[in-house]
């Protein structure tokens, strides 16, 4: 909004920003305390099950014994463990919770199957219509939702602009997205006979 960053008061500022990092916290605590982090709303355990459901998280609360009681940590008594992909819904589900103007999401499907990271990135668009989303990624494909894309090299913006127009475009994108498009996880070319 035009005012310099220095300017701001460090906590209003964190009160606006929901952020799922690469490296997420793992608390041994309830599903529900992972969730709100000690931030209960009005509308209670209703908003801890729809910030799960927009992270697809709600599958894996209603499998665990206690639900959002559930503790997370194995050593804990009645606790239970969360596999990597798990514990990266539990994350997303913090910040989709978090009322934030702002969401940054480094890498928020690093650790997901591809269908729960296709059911991810289709509801993101509805559940940020009232915030600014800053997506970090190197899987080209999972920015077609952005409304503006920013491609970085070694730091600097190389390129700027949608999808579309990305796409079309000689360039760093257009390279990464054609990589990503023709070879398989283990960098060897589809279609090559082995």
């Amino acid at each position: 909004d035009g005012v310099p960053t220095g300017d701001c008061d460090p906590q209003a500022l964190w009160r606006r920003v929901a952020l799922v990092p690469q490296d997420y916290a793992h608390w041994p605590l309830t599903v529900r305390e992972n969730v709100t982090q000690g931030q209960p709303t009005a509308r209670g355990d209703a908003a801890v099950h729809e910030a799960c459901e927009a992270a697809d998280a709600d599958e894996v609360v209603a499998g665990l014994g206690s639900g959002l009681d559930t503790l997370l940590a194995r050593e804990w008594l009645n606790g239970e463990e969360l596999s990597g992909g798990q514990w990266q819904r539990i994350a997303l589900a913090r910040a989709f919770f978090r009322p934030g103007g702002l969401l940054v999401l480094d890498e928020p499907t690093a650790n997901l199957d591809p269908r729960a990271e296709y059911r991810i990135f289709q509801r993101l668009r509805t559940l940020a219509r009232d915030r600014a989303v800053l997506l970090v990624t190197h899987r080209i494909t999972n920015v077609a939702i952005a409304d503006r894309i920013v491609v970085l090299d070694d730091g600097r913006i190389v390129q700027e602009g949608t999808y579309a127009e990305l796409s079309c475009q000689q360039g760093l994108f257009q390279q990464l997205l054609s990589y990503q498009i023709t070879s398989g996880s283990d960098g060897e070319k589809r279609g090559t006979p082995a």
